[in-house]
């Protein structure tokens, strides 16, 4: 593939973002170490022997997969930096296989059961991902994962007059989605958070020390627009909000 293309240079900015703020993640993501406590509780009872972590970051789910009595466990990430932090963090053993690079294009071994914490959003194409992941499961295998929907920072993208630069389909389309990749779904969930930061600034900042704006939108002087629009549209005595809509989902190969 062209290295000019726009596929990899959106790869290139997702990569580049992420493994800049590597070492500063686990003290701001605190939403995605709740998501994924919450992600856990999807687990099966009995846990299957063989299991594949995609987007494994810094190891916010992967601390979870780590209690479990596995025989086999993949974890990948597209950020080798994310993954050395992973490994100076937790106490990984030694037989568990690493793979870096990009989940949506990477072939995996056969596993059970496969896991993704906050990922999906950045794909490119999440059917085509699925399909490609669906071959990776074993027969009756399954596929758990956390992302976020279109209500996500809704606030931001009013005050800025911005469409998202990521994948934030609605439960409707992902249902399409799932069901197109030949996969049935077992459990859903939905969860509307409205969270408070200090004032627009610390927002900001904080979306940018958890990777989660990695495509440059904004020029110096619209920034300084978008925190006075923000502040004088979503600020409160408590400080100013952003909502987070996030979605859990549980399926399995048909």
């Amino acid at each position: 593939m062209d290295s000019k293309s726009p596929v990899l240079n959106i790869e290139k900015k997702i990569i580049e973002s992420f493994s800049k703020y590597a070492r500063s993640y686990d003290r701001h993501a605190h939403l995605q170490k709740s998501m994924a406590e919450r992600l856990a509780s999807y687990l099966p009872e009995k846990p299957p022997g063989h299991i594949l972590e995609i987007g494994c970051g810094t190891g916010v789910f992967t601390r979870h997969l780590l209690t479990l009595p596995f025989k086999k466990l993949i974890l990948n990430d597209i950020s080798s930096e994310m993954i050395e932090i992973l490994k100076s963090r937790l106490n990984i053993p030694m037989d568990i296989n690493i793979v870096t690079g990009n989940a949506e294009t990477t072939l995996f071994g056969k596993v059970d059961l496969i896991c993704a914490n906050a990922v999906f959003q950045w794909f490119l194409n999440p059917k085509e991902a699925l399909t490609n992941l669906r071959n990776s499961l074993n027969k009756n295998g399954t596929l758990i994962f956390s992302t976020f929907g279109p209500g996500t920072l809704v606030e931001f993208r009013q005050a800025a007059s911005l469409k998202s630069p990521i994948a934030l389909n609605t439960m409707g389309q992902w249902k399409t989605i799932i069901r197109k990749a030949g996969y049935v779904l077992n459990n859903i969930d939905i969860e509307n958070r409205k969270i408070f930061s200090p004032n627009t600034m610390s927002l900001v900042k904080n979306l940018q020390q958890i990777g989660a704006a990695p495509i440059r939108m904004i020029k110096a002087g619209g920034l300084r627009k978008l925190i006075r629009n923000y502040d004088n549209r979503f600020s409160t005595d408590q400080g100013v909000y952003a909502t987070w809509e996030l979605y859990y989902f549980s399926i399995s190969c048909q």
